[in-house]
């Protein structure tokens, strides 16, 4: 099972069938394996482009940027199949280098955005220092605003606490007038006529007595004061908060906008620093070709070979099947 192992591989990555790879010449089985080399070459490459990629910018986990390279894996081996398993067409050829430049730019920013990330992360400190300078009057607006209405309303919560103060020290009681009710049951004389004669009568009744007296008790707007002070302790802590945020309002927004790492943002800072430095240029230039090259490898191969025995015996087989259904035909 194991014999010829790597020729069953590379008929496998390049779509040949095996047992006719396998009947057939060296020279056959040399091109298979200078494909399935060729194919390696670009699978390892695409697959740490796809897995950093996922990883740095679409922060997803091992996990996840592992299934990306392999997704990335399966797309670049499909690319390379058309070219492998299709005749030498000249439309294919152009839309294969149109598809080659568009994947070694792609390949060599974001190989260099991670190769030179240090580089990357010293240029985006003066980038985030400018839009720092442009965002921070708008913040520090808002901020200065929201303290002027809070010591708005610290003073006027202190006024109003003098102004309790004032009240009680003046008047630290208060009398207040009460009464009390005293019934006493009692029998009243009354005479009255009963058959013309005056008759002395004694009737049930209730005597009322009233007291009036004034007590002096706390003034009760006191209980008021340390609800007061409460509400002015909050409203203190709340502007000190405000105050020391706009001391660090210019670190926040530093650490925030360095924070957020988006994908568009270090191709701008990159493109800058390409285009600011012959060096960067020339490093950039090179992993292009780099990668031009490595996406052109497997068409050049293709271009390079003659027909071999496999390719004349495919072309048999669908000559002969073709005869066949024309002969069913008539």
């Amino acid at each position: 099972m194991f014999k010829n192992w790597w020729l069953r591989f590379g008929c496998f990555l390049c779509g040949y069938n095996y047992s006719l790879v396998k009947s057939c010449s060296e020279a056959s089985k040399k091109s298979v394996k200078k494909y399935t080399a060729a194919l390696l070459i670009i699978i390892v490459l695409w697959a740490l482009i796809g897995f950093l990629f996922s990883r740095e910018y679409l922060k997803l986990d091992n996990v996840g940027a592992f299934i990306s390279a392999i997704v990335m894996v399966v797309v670049i081996i499909q690319v390379e199949r058309q070219i492998i398993l299709g005749s030498k067409n000249k439309w294919s050829a152009i839309f294969r280098v149109m598809i080659g430049l568009i994947m070694a730019v792609l390949g060599s920013v974001i190989i260099d955005q991670i190769l030179f990330k240090d580089d990357l992360e010293k240029h985006k400190i003066f980038t985030v220092d400018k839009e720092v300078s442009l965002i921070l009057p708008q913040r520090t607006n808002e901020i200065n605003k929201q303290i002027i209405q809070l010591d708005s309303v610290i003073n006027s919560k202190e006024e109003e606490r003098l102004q309790l103060i004032e009240e009680i020290t003046l008047r630290p009681t208060i009398k207040m007038p009460t009464n009390s009710v005293k019934k006493t049951p009692t029998k009243i004389k009354k005479i009255e006529i009963i058959d013309g004669e005056a008759v002395t009568v004694f009737k049930d009744t209730t005597l009322v007595e009233r007291t009036y007296t004034t007590s002096s008790i706390s003034n009760p707007k006191a209980e008021f004061l340390p609800t007061i002070d409460d509400q002015i302790e909050k409203l203190r802590n709340n502007r000190l908060e405000l105050s020391q945020q706009l001391i660090d309002i210019r670190t926040t927004l530093s650490k925030d906008l360095l924070a957020k790492k988006g994908f568009l943002d270090e191709i701008e800072v990159m493109f800058e620093i390409i285009t600011s430095s012959a060096v960067s240029l020339g490093v950039w230039g090179l992993w292009f070709v780099f990668f031009l090259a490595i996406e052109l490898f497997v068409l050049m191969s293709k271009y390079g070979d003659k027909e071999n025995d496999y390719d004349k015996t495919i072309e048999h087989q669908k000559a002969m099947r073709i005869k066949a259904i024309d002969s069913l035909v008539k």
